[in-house]
């Protein structure tokens, strides 16, 4: 083979190769975009810092009425993250000044967010590293739902009671009731949390009814012409509940004659359902 040839081929691959380093740089500027697995409100990514580089940058697409919630796990204290709303291009958290290692936001509208987690240069030295790990979860309360509970009546009782437990892992429970036609339903929430709500679906024709977060009040009532069946949510933003705490709850149902005063009040509810 002509030695001109064989110098030809090792320029080219040279070159090749040069273009490509040169272009690596590049690219681990670009931020990356984070996926959600399959029915799955969670995703991991896992990065290394080190002196020369000290940031890496992802960004997340958060859809109406979610919340967004980011961890950070690193063994290393110096490690931190910086969120900025480019909707608003704006910086909203920068955990090197708040020292958080946990942050969430609820989002009205759809947003998207530009994460970078970073480490001061000159707070690790050359051939160290800093690993982390990233948890993005974006989650509304209809994500996390306990199964349907029904709501029954004993007979000559117009009142039905049922309490539960909301956490930031379980911040919904679900409940159905079954109201005769001709009858007043009425719902009432008691708890010593103002951040739980409830909401009222009616199952037969498919329509929202209240949602008590937007009425501020804790009671709701309707009368009902022919039978129905309804679904009744009580719900807290996960946001508003700190991880390891609990909201307890009463709910009370009742249905009445609708030409009919309403009925004695439902039985006393427990104190703790009232304090906690």
């Amino acid at each position: 083979m002509p030695r001109f040839y064989l110098l030809r081929r090792a320029l080219f691959v040279s070159v090749g190769l040069a273009a490509a380093c040169m272009s690596l740089p590049a690219l681990a500027d670009m931020p990356t975009a984070v996926t959600f697995p399959a029915n799955s409100v969670w995703a991991q990514e896992v990065g290394n810092l080190t002196h020369s580089d000290d940031s890496l940058d992802y960004t997340v697409a958060v859809a109406a009425g979610k919340t967004l919630q980011l961890n950070l796990l690193s063994r290393n204290p110096n490690v931190f993250f910086k969120v900025k709303d480019q909707s608003q291009d704006k910086v909203v958290l920068d955990t090197g000044k708040t020292g958080e290692s946990t942050w969430s936001t609820p989002n009205p509208t759809a947003t998207t967010y530009a994460i970078r987690v970073y480490i001061d240069s000159a707070a690790i030295k050359s051939g160290e590293s800093a690993k982390f790990a990233l948890q993005i979860g974006q989650y509304g309360a209809e994500d996390m739902q306990s199964p349907a509970t029904a709501v029954t009546f004993e007979a000559g009782k117009p009142w039905a009671q049922r309490d539960g437990v909301l956490d930031s892992g379980a911040p919904v429970y679900n409940f159905t009731v079954a109201i005769a036609a001709g009858m007043t339903v009425k719902v009432n929430l008691v708890s010593g949390n103002p951040e739980l709500h409830f909401r009222v679906t009616d199952q037969t024709h498919d329509k929202k009814l209240v949602d008590t977060s937007t009425t501020g009040a804790n009671t709701w009532s309707e009368s009902v012409a022919g039978a129905t069946n309804y679904e009744i949510q009580v719900y807290v933003d996960p946001a508003a509940i700190p991880s390891g705490q609990k909201a307890r709850f009463t709910l009370q149902v009742g249905q009445y004659a609708s030409g009919d005063m309403q009925p004695a009040k439902p039985a006393s509810v427990p104190a703790a359902a009232e304090l906690k």
